[in-house]
């Protein structure tokens, strides 16, 4: 059924049976357990030094990506990365879970709405406010939408007895850099929001239209929370980045 709405983002249709549906046509080739990381440089040094395997592949038009094997102390997972934006997100889920795929830990960064926030620190989002228009093909209208709430409380356990600091919070899922104005953050920062992205609230959508174990780790980037943007060199922290892969791979073992 077809809830309808004078704006078309909002309107939102029930049925549960879409014309093309990922798992009519990929097969289940996958470990259940994934980490999916938006941090391509170290990753590409994480297979390298760990010569991992490539087991399969996320298509497009634009760009193949490879889905890697590994093997962890007690069970063999995979790693790979995801299409940017929401609607990557809500792709590279829905193909990874067709594969058989069942449960995540995606690790990226993120921009800073939150004031004198220092680049490096750890987030875990336990929401994402849904400025974007995928997640409006999964769930009905709402502001914001939640992570799923078991693997958040593992995530903060594990990350407590690791003695990694981190915050909690909610993120601002945005489909537009380029108008993130000072106004509208200071908006989503009123309303509780700590970082912003493009993702999460894809993410946290699809996890939760098919109960999907999943969360995320962010690390707080560029800095967007004032008048002038502060790009903090945020892509150039090599050991914040390589050790959100690690911390990532621990984290998806406990699920």
């Amino acid at each position: 059924m077809i809830i309808k709405n004078k704006y078309p983002v909002c309107e939102h249709d029930t049925s549960r049976k879409p014309i093309i549906n990922a798992a009519d046509f990929l097969a289940k080739t996958l470990p259940e357990k994934c980490v999916i990381t938006f941090l391509g440089k170290e990753l590409n040094q994480f297979v390298e030094d760990k010569k991992l395997s490539v087991i399969g592949y996320l298509h497009s038009e634009v760009l193949d990506i490879p889905i890697y094997e590994y093997y962890t102390p007690s069970e063999r997972i995979c790693i790979t990365m995801a299409f940017c934006g929401a609607p990557g997100a809500a792709v590279t889920l829905e193909e990874l879970h067709a594969m058989g795929c069942k449960k995540f830990i995606i690790c990226g960064g993120a921009g800073s709405i939150k004031k004198d926030s220092k680049v490096g620190e750890i987030i875990v989002p336990v929401a994402a406010v849904r400025d974007e228009g995928t997640s409006y093909h999964y769930l009905e209208p709402s502001h914001e939408v939640e992570c799923h709430k078991e693997t958040v409380e593992t995530v903060v356990s594990c990350l407590k007895q690791m003695g990694i600091p981190f915050t909690t919070g909610k993120t601002w899922t945005s489909d537009a850099i380029y108008r993130e104005t000072p106004d509208m953050v200071e908006l989503r920062r009123s309303e509780g929001c700590i970082t912003v992205e493009m993702e999460a609230a894809a993410f946290f959508a699809v996890s939760k239209y098919y109960d999907i174990p999943l969360a995320q780790l962010l690390y707080a980037g560029d800095d967007v929370s004032g008048e002038v943007w502060d790009s903090r060199n945020w892509n150039m922290q090599e050991s914040v980045r390589s050790n959100m892969i690690l911390t990532a791979i621990k984290l998806i073992e406990e699920l």
